[in-house]
Parts: C-alpha cells; sequence; structure tokens
C-alpha cells in the first residue's frame, strides 16, 4: 500500500507540474503575435504539417486498450514466472494439513522450515513487480495484501503450535480466509481485465 500511496503522490506531482506547463505556454501564446505569412506555398506546407502531427498525436493517444492489453500481457508474464514457486509452497502446507494431517509436530516443522522461509521469499519477488498501469498496479497490490495476509497467517499458526494455543490458531485461521478472500478478489479482476483486453491467462 506504501507504494500505491506513493504512486497517487507521483500522479499528482506530474499532473501538477503538466497544468503549470500548459500554463506557461498559454503565456506564450498570448505574448507573441507570429507574422502573416502571405506565400500560399507556406501556408500549405505549415497546415500539412500542423495536419500530420494531428494524425501523429491522435494514432498515440487514441488506443488505450492496446496499452492496458500490452500491460496485462506483461503483468502475465511476470506473474506465471513466479506461479510455480508459489504452488509448490501450497502445496507443501496442503501435504500437512486437512485430510493429509498426521500431527501437529510434523506440521510446526513444514511450516517453520519449509513454508514459511519459501512464502516469505515468494512475497518478497511479489513485491519487486511494479507495474505502471494504475489499473494493473490495484490489480496487483490486492495479490500483495492476501498473500502479506497469507504469510502472516502461517506465522501465527507456528506461534499457536508452540504454545498450544487454540485462540491464536483461530485468529490464524480467520487470516487464511481472508487471505483467500483477497486473492479470489485478485483473480475475479485479473479474469475481468483478460475478458476486457481479449488477453488470455495461459
Amino acid at each position: 500500500m506504501k507504494r500505491l500511496s506513493l504512486y497517487l503522490s507521483l500522479v499528482t506531482f506530474v499532473f501538477l507540474v503538466g497544468c503549470s506547463d500548459s500554463d506557461s505556454k498559454k503565456e506564450n501564446t498570448t505574448t507573441t503575435e507570429e507574422p502573416v505569412v502571405t506565400e500560399e506555398t507556406s501556408s500549405t506546407e505549415q497546415s500539412g504539417t500542423e495536419n500530420e502531427s494531428e494524425t501523429k498525436t491522435e494514432t498515440v493517444t487514441s488506443n488505450p486498450d492496446s496499452e492496458l492489453a500490452q500491460d496485462f500481457t506483461n503483468y502475465i508474464d511476470e506473474i506465471i514466472l513466479l506461479a510455480p514457486e508459489e504452488d509448490r509452497i501450497i502445496g507443501l502446507y496442503d501435504s500437512v494439513t486437512g485430510a493429509n494431517y498426521v500431527s501437529d509436530e510434523i506440521l510446526y516443522y513444514t511450516l517453520l522450515d519449509d513454508v514459511l522461509p519459501g512464502y516469505r521469499q515468494f512475497v518478497v519477488e511479489l513485491e519487486t513487480i511494479m507495474p505502471k498501469n494504475p489499473r494493473i498496479q490495484d490489480l496487483h497490490e490486492l495479490y500483495i495484501e492476501g498473500a502479506n495476509t497469507q504469510y502472516n497467517a502461517f506465522t501465527l499458526m507456528i506461534s499457536a503450535l508452540e504454545e498450544q494455543d487454540m485462540e491464536t490458531m483461530t485468529q490464524a485461521n480467520q487470516g487464511l480466509d481472508q487471505a483467500r478472500a483477497l486473492l479470489r478478489d485478485w483473480l475475479y479482476e485479473l479474469e475481468a481485465i483478460s475478458a476486457e483486453t481479449g488477453v488470455s491467462l495461459q
């Protein structure tokens, strides 16, 4: 969330600078008047140049959907690189919980030695992804929040096992539920952008 706040601050700064630049341009245009050119060839060339520049500007700015699609493609490419590691870590957790639960001791050491350090590194790598597109940045912040919530739940679970504290274990399970909800929201938005841009998630 800190990066999101920083991003919003930068956007505000760029906006203010942009406004001041446009104001200064307006002042410059009012103080200096261009002499009228009487030659037909000059005016024709000038209007031709203006038309060309207008066409170029329209080409660059009139297709925000293609920019979103490209940024989204880049984002998916980065996420795909991290997906196998997350699957591996969650697989380790699943191997000692639910129907696969054997004992608190096995669960404890699997969390402590494998799941927690692996997931911490995963979150660190996840946080290095910094999309430029605001919508994708918001999407990614949701993923980071979900991953951090899940990491904190794993940490609580270790504490609960150490202290044999059912209340802490309940908090850990609630944290996992919250993380699942956040990651589900992330996935829904991911699918929505995929449908909107036509970029495949596979």
